[in-house]
């Protein structure tokens, strides 16, 4: 099914104004007294806006189409209209196929500072990995292009992956409190922010992590695996989507166990509907 592409963009034509006033200077007498009446000089700036637009990463998902808004900006409102043509391009994503291509002129309103940009994306279940495509600006009118590419990611959501560091083989994951990092300690003490049992919770993020309509984070699992083979179960306490993530990344609250001794890493893991993910190095401590 072909997909349908809608953009807005605004293009912007360079012009600097001056506007100087006549410096007047007059002599006067009033009551004896000499006076220099001078008016001040005014200056004014006209100057023409830059037009960039975002990137953009979003999930998949199942359906056929579904459509995400890119945002073109310009860097101040112009009292021009301006325009923009907006253009996709194919890269590891393909034309018509993983997304819909097309090219749109996008007209600014004078005093507009942004429009959106909708490409659809044509979902489906094949697991093949992430894949990007771009869209580009081009043919400014009354503007000129600032960042003129953004970067669409489709994030394959049909395999069920647990986030590294980026660049780095260590599991993404932070406390559930104060969002910092590893090493964790097992045992939080007397620290009144945790919770009474004194047990630490961490938040790993998972990519592909579906539950189906009325399931809950009972339905998924999670295990801790330390450096010699013993692996223990974590009890899994919120699943649920990271805000302002176009739905493709889901967070997951794990509360430690504390049978693991000494501090070492574990090998976490998560498990919905018999799959289970990659497992991701997690650094913690008894206390």
């Amino acid at each position: 099914m072909t997909k349908q592409l809608g953009l807005y963009k605004p293009v912007g034509v360079s012009m600097r104004h001056f506007l100087i006033s006549i410096l007047q200077l007059k002599t006067a007498k009033l009551l004896g007294l000499t006076c220099l009446l001078v008016a001040s000089a005014q200056i004014t700036f006209a100057q023409t806006p830059t037009v960039s637009i975002n990137d953009l990463t979003m999930a998949e998902r199942d359906v056929d189409l579904f459509g995400y808004e890119f945002t073109v900006s310009l860097s101040a409102a112009s009292t021009q209209p301006v325009s923009v043509r907006v253009t996709t391009q194919q890269g590891t994503a393909t034309d018509n196929v993983d997304f819909g291509a097309g090219t749109v002129v996008l007209n600014f309103p004078a005093g507009q500072t942004s429009l959106p940009v909708t490409v659809f994306i044509k979902g489906d279940t094949i697991i093949e990995g992430n894949e990007q495509f771009f869209v580009n600006l081009s043919e400014p009118v009354n503007c000129t292009i600032g960042d003129g590419q953004g970067v669409g990611t489709i994030v394959d959501d049909d395999t069920l992956v647990l986030l590294n560091q980026q660049g780095s083989s260590r599991g993404l994951a932070v406390d559930s409190v104060f969002h910092t990092t590893e090493t964790f300690a097992i045992n939080t003490g007397d620290l009144p922010f945790y919770s009474i049992d004194h047990r630490m919770r961490i938040v790993v993020f998972a990519v592909g992590l579906k539950l189906n309509p009325g399931e809950t984070a009972s339905a998924v699992t999670a295990s801790a695996e330390d450096s010699v083979g013993a692996v223990r179960p974590l009890t899994v306490e919120f699943v649920g989507q990271v805000p302002n993530m176009n739905n493709w990344l889901t967070q997951v609250v794990l509360k430690l166990n504390d049978q693991i001794t000494p501090a070492q890493d574990i090998k976490v893991r998560i498990t919905l509907h018999g799959v289970t993910s990659n497992p991701v190095l997690v650094a913690v401590k008894p206390q």
